[in-house]
């Protein structure tokens, strides 16, 4: 087939594609009309020309690898969109051809090509991988100088602090690097968990400074476990760090290996062999080339996590950051503390490829680099993204990020007005230049500057938003795994957050031009209506407050210079929420949502564990008093059948008790002395416990006793009742004197006589301790 005859066919499939306009970049100052009916100069020849190869480089190609996408960083359009459809080479599924062939026999490890070593080897496979599994909107821009900056191995001497013990790399020579990365390495309370991370930002001197992205993995070991114990060794744990530093924030992959070398280092016991971290900085380099992919970056934040702690606060945290508020994450472990920062820079769009100023605020070289496009493609991300002004300008002008920040530079938190930090000492959050300090082990929120929990408040079409966010996000929840939804489906994973807030930003800018838009039209008296079918007022569920203060911001001064001011044409200025919400809907998620911060699982959980552990307690008390008093009462009946038993065998019997007639008539119902049921009770209780006096001998003990108390208490009784007539103005008479031939017979001792009545009932109140203390 000729040249001509081939490229026709490539304008023919170009004219029947329905994403025509998405596949070719439009020029922003050409005027609106159709690019297949447009009468402006432009030739498609020369437009192909300059975005693909040449027709017979592109037939070679096809015929060679006609099932793949060519993800080079230029704007070359991809084989798939290229078929020739006279040989009818398209596939009907999105399998590769090699699945569908015979299996043949595959030897581990492959055969080496001639002419090619290991090393070429390995970099070969890592760039084809990653060009094959992403599109080139998908990769990050190429590096030009090596990704892996050096390694380091770092130990906590008990005497002089942390410090470099073996080093591999010429950024270790900076003076500024080798005197603060002990201190970001070994973070305070690393001795507290037996393993942890620490990610960190580092900016080497020289005429071209830039941040440097840093992480180490810090383990313990007991001194005793080493095989040789040197003579700085003085106590009883060693603690070292391996630190790896690089030239972008690969820092997912870059933690899966590095946390089984510290391992292995450790389980060498013997730290003055350091080679397993030499082999690790030789195949390092070639291992992270592959990855160096959006996803890549991804790898190790956790958006799922971060929504599901913080529910619709994490738009808040967005709100706070857009704002370039000075922000503080405060808590333990140092690696969520980290994760989290950098899971809240993953919702901007773009911002996490682009933090080569954030280290220092100093820096802002890329906010001079940046300007207005004048093409778009919308099938590139990254073309999008430009147009749109994203990423944001966050981390500029006077502003930096660092996820965990020593002591050593707390004097930066004075002199800048924005950051976002990370700290584990609560000696820095006690500084007064923070706006919003957020506690990862509890979840909560401190607003240090009043204005800004207004200008970052949410409105109702923001939380029904949210709500419904952490709903999806709720719904495949895995507490083993919070990184993975229960169920494999895009709703509810981190691109999908991604994806939203994307959404909600660009909305939010576009929001901001549709309104400059109108407001610049009243200004010269021409309403506009119609159109874009966008709202003049769409700011204001945004929060107005919100939208005046990012106008203040140095990151909106960047963005109003390089964004189109048409954006609101592409974009659509409006909340991303479909419905209207309701006062009454609000008002639920308002509640709804208070009744989650208060965290009463959480608060109530201690209570509730002391509840149990009081009723087990209680319960074990309780059998085993109830297993001791069955234990007594079965010992008294054993050894009362062993009595009866000995009695039985031994013949002898106990005498028969005589009972008379008098001893079964009920006892006259008359008033007794008070004193008598002391006594009464008593000798029961003494009758009682003696098991060998008969029933005759007890009464007869009674009536003895109820006689001499009476004798011993009728002259008290009488003096006392002379002594209360005396004082009555009464005479008092002499008691009567017994006739001469009177015989003298003792009353019935359970009978109280009408002269003891009276004396009872005429008893001083001194006498009344003795008579209770008789009793």
């Amino acid at each position: 087939m000729s040249d001509p005859q081939n490229f026709r066919n490539l304008l023919h499939v170009d004219d029947d594609d329905g994403d025509t306009a998405s596949q070719r970049s439009i020029s922003l100052s050409s005027p609106a009309t159709s690019p297949r009916h447009s009468t402006v100069d432009v030739d498609l020849d020369d437009a192909y020309a300059q975005d693909t190869m040449s027709t017979a480089d592109l037939a070679s190609k096809r015929a060679s690898k006609p099932y793949t996408l060519d993800t080079d960083m230029s704007s070359e359009v991809d084989d798939m969109s290229l078929y020739n459809r006279d040989n009818h080479e398209s596939p009907n599924t999105s399998a590769a051809p090699s699945v569908f062939e015979e299996p043949k026999a595959v030897t581990y490890p492959p055969p080496t090509p001639p002419g090619m070593d290991n090393e070429s080897l390995a970099e070969s496979f890592a760039s084809g991988s990653s060009r094959k599994a992403r599109p080139e909107s998908m990769l990050v821009l190429p590096q030009t100088g090596p990704l892996v900056l050096g390694i380091a191995l770092i130990d906590f001497n008990h005497l002089v602090g942390p410090k470099i013990e073996w080093s591999k790399g010429d950024i270790f020579e900076d003076e500024e690097v080798a005197k603060i990365l002990p201190f970001l390495a070994l973070p305070d309370g690393a001795h507290l968990s037996a393993e942890d991370y620490s990610y960190f930002h580092l900016v080497p001197s020289g005429p071209n400074p830039t941040t440097v992205f840093g992480i180490s993995c810090n383990q313990q070991i007991a001194a005793s476990s080493l095989l040789v114990k040197m003579p700085d060794v003085t106590r009883s744990t060693v603690q070292k760090a391996v630190v790896v530093l690089a030239s972008k924030p690969v820092f997912g992959p870059i933690r899966d290996k590095l946390g089984v070398v510290t391992t292995a280092l450790f389980n060498q016991r013997d730290f003055r062999d350091p080679q397993i971290l030499d082999d690790f900085e030789a195949t390092l380099e070639h291992s992270l080339r592959g990855q160096l992919t959006e996803s890549g970056l991804y790898m190790g934040t956790s958006l799922r996590e971060l929504v599901h702690t913080f529910r619709q606060r994490t738009l808040i945290l967005v709100k706070a950051l857009i704002l370039q508020k000075r922000i503080m994450f405060y808590g333990h472990p140092v690696e969520r503390l980290c994760t989290y920062q950098y899971s809240l820079i993953s919702l901007l769009p773009g911002l996490l490829q682009t933090l080569e100023d954030c280290g220092s605020p100093p820096l802002a070289a890329r906010a001079l680099s940046l300007t207005r496009p004048t093409s778009l493609r919308t099938s590139d991300h990254k073309s999008m993204l430009a147009y749109t002004g994203l990423p944001l300008d966050i981390f500029g002008k006077d502003a930096f990020f660092q996820p965990y920040l020593p002591l050593q530079q707390m004097d930066m938190l004075k002199e800048t007005k924005s950051w976002l930090c990370g700290s584990t000492n609560s000696i820095v959050t006690q500084q007064n230049d923070i706006d919003l300090l957020v506690n990862t082990e509890s979840g909560t929120f401190e607003f240090r500057d009043p204005k800004l929990e207004r200008a970052a408040g949410l409105t109702p079409a923001d939380r029904k938003w949210m709500d419904d966010i952490v709903t999806d996000v709720n719904e495949g929840w895995d507490e083993e795994n919070p990184m993975r939804s229960t169920g494999i489906q895009f709703k509810g994973s981190d691109d999908y957050l991604r994806t939203k807030f994307e959404e909600y930003i660009s909305a939010a800018l576009a929001s901001v031009r549709y309104r400059d838009f109108v407001a610049k039209g009243e200004g010269a008296g021409v309403i506009i209506t119609g159109g874009t079918g966008g709202d003049a007022t769409s700011t204001e569920d945004f929060n107005p407050l919100w939208i005046s203060e990012f106008k203040n911001t140095n990151a909106y001064e960047v963005w109003d210079r390089t964004t189109d001011p048409m954006l609101f044409d592409i974009v659509e200025p409006r909340h991303p929420c479909n419905e209207k919400v309701s006062v009454v809907t609000d008002i639920g998620l308002r509640l709804q949502e208070g009744i989650q911060e208060l965290k009463l699982e959480q608060q109530l959980a201690p209570a509730r564990e002391a509840v149990a552990r009081t009723v087990a307690a209680g319960s074990a008390n309780f059998f085993k008093a109830m297993e001791g008093v069955r234990g007594r009462w079965m010992q008294r009946t054993a050894s009362s059948s062993s009595n009866e038993d000995v009695k039985s065998s031994s013949g002898v019997s106990t005498p028969p008790v005589d009972i008379t007639k008098a001893d079964l008539e009920p006892e006259p119902t008359t008033v007794r002395p008070l004193t008598l049921s002391k006594h009464a009770s008593v000798d029961s209780t003494a009758s009682a416990q003696s098991q060998a006096q008969s029933p005759r001998q007890t009464f007869a003990a009674w009536g003895s006793g109820i006689g001499s108390f009476v004798s011993s208490r009728t002259t008290r009784f009488s003096v006392s009742r002379g002594n209360t007539q005396e004082a009555a103005g009464t005479p008092t008479l002499p008691p009567k004197s017994p006739p001469p031939n009177a015989v003298s017979t003792p009353s019935p001792p359970l009978v109280a006589s009408p002269t003891q009545k009276t004396a009872e009932a005429h008893v001083p109140e001194h006498e009344a301790p003795e008579m209770g203390m008789a009793l």
